[in-house]
């Protein structure tokens, strides 16, 4: 038997599979899908199965598979179907598709372990060398790569290992690191089924703990974690030994599950009755649904129309008739939000997926779902791969967030995955969003997919009013303050009522950039061709790109002048500047920076729904999808902060946040109000925000898109070099595009650039990019591609291909 191996390594050329033969003692052990260890470039590596096959291919020497990896989770047919094609459409490795579809925690890994043999023979060797021995030695004569290398900190570690190993001084060897996620086995108490139990009665009145325990194991009808039963009777460990000692229980190990939620957590009632236009949506969902024919359609709904009770509605539809289903949520704020609408209506058959799980958590829930036992998924992009059985729907909610795309190999867009994963197992697809991506509508207007709309808020209730602040007037009057005066009168009258209010700020951290008004020095980051952020907690400059920080200056590097002052808004100073104005309103911030612990997203989300907070301080983690009634204002403390960036989607992405933002407010009786200050209140995307206009904004982003080219009118491909020498990569991104030149269909694309990139400069490397246009169907992809591939290896470090790029920069 053979088999073909995809395999889970870096290297340039890994685009398809190898062949291995299967040892006589594997054969039974073997599936198509299966992780397993093979002999790879002189190693042992990880692969997948993706084909078994009883004739050998026509090739040269064949080698053996090395084992099969207990434990580490399968790779369905399905799954690898799907990750061939995104390696194909977005041009990436096959084994980074696979690797982006298996969960990394359950990967099994190779460890390289170094052994010291002979340390005379590393005395006459090189200083490196003889470094590498004697760092050995200290470690005990044996240590993992990685801890030595770490430990011994030596220039050309690699050649100086290879070097010791020639000179027989030491050892390499090479073993599987089996997967970190085990199955959680405790302690249990059972009842003995072969002893004759003692009447209720009679031992109540001598050992009631022993009773009491006894009643709780018959009525589970089998074991109890020991600590549970401990926990429900109210005592200590000794009645259980007890009851052990007489032979009327037994100790068992037992497999529990961790769970990432509780199946009773509050949400949305299951007997809401639904509004007209979201039956009319679920009756177009539902055709697709009842025919078995892959169909996707967009619900468009305004803010607090109900597309969740829609999603909700649609899912118990397909798991009546047997199927299952995946929800996406664009970020894991979101998803801890929804995990209450879920867990309420589907209980435990609702699983759990995003990177915030811990180790055992996101191994118990994939296995639930892969077992079957799970058949409603709700995840960030991630997701999208879960190994759901008889997949029939796809939900991708907000789907025109950013977050939905990977930014790094391979770069796939999950709503495209969505849609090719469910096309391909017949399933369909829910794209949702109040501000459709701009592609999207326009794929639903000229009628490619399907068009559900939500127009009205449910019980009629009133979208917000949008009023905007010119911020040039209020300065012109000599107001400095991040609160214009009408929003801080709102904000005051809020409060009085009682109502919350929710603060948005598209940037963290304390102040934007620090500025010296003596000689104009401002602080720049040495690896990153931007400006520090000031954070006021630590006192420091940090850059959000690299996380390189310095301390905050007091005096000017410069010039050595006291005059060095920060300038912009962050979270941190609005937070700041809000409970200073308002001291008897309570205030919490939500970005990065308070949200980097597991389960920080929903306890400041529980605090706020819950009343115990007055004002929401929060980045774009706050703009979307959050329901709380009791917000009746919102404030955008500065709408331009994405407006200028030198990116074609700049006002699309300006339109979403602040219709998205303001969509906050008004979501139970009282209704809602949205402020946004700007210094351009008159941008057609800031004007069609405050009219809460999208087909005005789409017919304006649409028309402009046309006349330049740009999606959905051109497929771009965005290619970038990075080096740390400018030179070089400016060079090498030259040699490409005259490569290109020559290859790819000029009438059809236009090739743009090279020029440097908007941010120049990115974690110490220098940073240039090529824009692709293709205007038609030109496979432009797989130009690219093999393009690449027939450059020597040395030419395609730093080049990085990016297909259907969401951002510029």
């Amino acid at each position: 038997m053979y088999a073909s191996v995809i395999v889970d390594a870096d290297a340039p050329g890994l685009s398809q599979p190898f062949t291995y033969r299967v040892p006589e003692e594997l054969e039974g052990a073997v599936f198509e899908g299966a992780c397993v260890a093979v002999p790879f470039s002189g190693r042992e590596q990880v692969g997948y199965i993706v084909e078994l096959a009883e004739t050998p291919p026509e090739i040269g020497d064949i080698k053996d598979l090395i084992a099969v990896i207990p434990n580490a989770c399968a790779l369905n047919p399905p799954l690898f179907r799907l990750a061939r094609w995104i390696s194909e459409y977005y041009a990436a490795p096959l084994a980074h598709s696979v690797r982006a579809i298996v969960p990394e925690v359950m990967s099994a890994t190779v460890s390289s372990t170094v052994r010291l043999r002979d340390s005379q023979k590393a005395s006459a060797a090189s200083p490196n060398q003889q470094r590498l021995a004697e760092v050995l030695a200290d470690m005990g004569g044996e240590a993992d790569v990685d801890a030595l290398r770490a430990r011994a900190r030596v220039d050309k570690f690699s050649q100086a290992l290879r070097q010791l190993k020639s000179r027989g001084a030491v050892e390499v060897v090479r073993s599987l690191a089996l997967p970190k996620a085990r199955p959680l086995v405790v302690r249990g108490l059972a009842i003995t089924e072969d002893e004759e139990l003692p009447e209720p009665d009679e031992l109540v009145s001598r050992a009631p703990k022993q009773a009491a325990m006894l009643k709780e194991l018959a009525e589970e009808g089998g074991p109890i974690r020991q600590a549970e039963l401990r926990r429900r009777v109210g005592s200590s460990s000794s009645p259980a030994r007890a009851l052990v000692g007489k032979g009327f229980a037994k100790k068992v190990e037992m497999q529990v599950r961790r769970r990432p939620f509780e199946p009773e957590s509050a949400g949305v009632p299951a007997d809401l009755k639904p509004t007209g236009a979201q039956e009319n949506a679920l009756r177009i969902i539902g055709e697709g649904l009842s025919a078995g024919i892959p169909q996707t359609t967009l619900l468009y709904g305004v803010t607090g129309s109900g597309k969740t009770e829609v999603y909700l509605r649609s899912i118990a539809d397909v798991l009546d008739r047997g199927g299952s289903c995946i929800a996406l949520a664009p970020e894991i704020s979101l998803t801890t939000h929804l995990m209450g609408a879920y867990a309420s209506r589907f209980g435990d058959k609702l699983a759990i997926l995003h990177s915030r799980l811990s180790v055992g958590e996101r191994h118990d829930e994939w296995r639930r779902i892969e077992s079957g036992e799970a058949t409603v998924v709700l995840g960030p992009r991630s997701a999208v791969f879960a190994p759901v059985r008889n997949l029939g729907l796809v939900v991708v909610d907000e789907e025109h967030e950013p977050s939905y795309k990977q930014e790094h190999s391979p770069r796939y867009n999950a709503r495209a995955v969505a849609e090719k994963r469910a096309g391909s197992e017949n399933a369909s697809v829910i794209l949702g969003s109040a501000t459709p991506a701009v592609e999207t509508y326009y794929r639903a207007a000229s009628g490619e997919i399907g068009l559900a709309v939500l127009g009205e808020r449910i019980d009629g209730r009133p979208l917000p009013t949008v009023k905007p602040v010119d911020l040039r007037e209020e300065f012109e009057r000599g107001r400095r303050s991040f609160f214009s005066e009408q929003l801080r009168q709102a904000i005051a009258d809020r409060l009085t009522q009682r109502q919350q209010v929710i603060l948005f700020v598209n940037r963290r951290g304390y102040a934007s950039f620090v500025l010296c008004r003596t000689c104009g020095y401002t602080p720049r980051c040495g690896n990153c061709d931007v400006s520090l952020t000031y954070h006021a907690g630590p006192r420091v400059l940090r850059c959000h790109h690299c996380n390189e920080s310095l301390p905050a200056p007091t005096i000017c590097p410069k010039c050595k002048g006291p005059h060095i002052r920060q300038f912009g808004v962050g979270t941190e100073r609005v937070e700041e500047d809000a409970r200073r104005l308002f001291p008897e309103a309570s205030v919490i911030r939500m970005d990065s920076d308070t949200t980097r612990r597991k389960g920080s997203h929903a306890r400041l989300l529980k605090i706020f729904r819950e009343g115990e907070a007055d004002i929401l301080v929060g980045t774009q983690m706050v703009a979307k999808g959050l329901d709380f009634p009791n917000v009746t204002l919102v404030g955008v403390i500065s709408a331009d902060t994405a407006l200028h960036l030198p990116d074609f989607r700049a006002a699309e992405r300006t339109f979403q946040l602040l219709t998205q933002v303001s969509g906050r407010a008004g979501r139970g009786d009282v209704p809602g109000e949205a402020i946004i200050q700007s210094f351009l209140p008159e941008h057609y995307a800031i004007e069609a925000a405050v009219r809460q206009d999208y087909a005005g904004f789409y017919d304006q982003e649409v028309a402009y898109r046309r006349e330049l080219g740009y999606p959905p009118f051109a497929r771009l491909i965005n290619i970038v070099s990075s080096d740390p020498i400018d030179g070089y990569a400016e060079s090498r991104l030259r040699e490409l595009a005259s490569m290109l030149e020559e290859r790819i269909p000029r009438e059809a694309v236009d090739i743009l650039g090279p020029a440097p990139a908007p941010i120049s400069k990115l974690k110490g490397l220098y940073r240039w990019h090529l824009v692709l246009k293709d205007r038609g169907n030109s496979g432009l992809a797989g130009i690219v591609r093999d393009s690449l591939d027939s450059m020597p290896s040395a030419a395609r470090v730093g080049l990085v291909l990016d297909v259907d790029p969401l951002t510029m920069l």
